[in-house]
């Protein structure tokens, strides 16, 4: 039982990873997107500063290639809701709350309601 539940957890993980990830650098997977903007010569201090990172890059990080929130464009769901005004928070909400590199991304909204987001990359 163990075994097989070890099983398919690693095929559940492994099916995300190839769907979202085009590649990697150092090993470490990376989005498609990113890895087409940067290329393979990307190190991990571009987003996280230091060559070995600890955490989460921050805000600025983000903020230096994509631009502030309101700068984003963002298309509505099916229920007329923006992403990036939330009702709730604004736009004070970190962009690694829901987006993520190195992971699948989602979105806060998600802890309490069922919203769908269909370009959340």
């Amino acid at each position: 039982m163990k075994k097989t539940f070890i099983t398919l957890l690693f095929a559940a993980a492994a099916s995300m990873v190839t769907q979202a990830w085009a590649g990697s650098l150092a090993g470490v997977p990376m989005k498609d997107h990113h890895l087409k903007a940067f290329g393979q010569s990307t190190a991990c201090r571009t987003c996280h500063g230091t060559a070995v990172p600890t955490g989460r890059p921050d805000q600025q990080s983000c903020i230096a290639c994509h631009g502030t929130m309101d700068k984003i464009p963002t298309k509505p769901n099916k229920f007329e809701k923006f992403p990036h005004a939330s009702e709730h928070y604004g736009n004070t909400v970190e962009c690694t709350v829901c987006h993520s590199e190195h992971k699948a991304s989602w979105a806060l909204c998600n802890e309490c309601h069922v919203v769908e987001f269909p370009n959340l990359k």
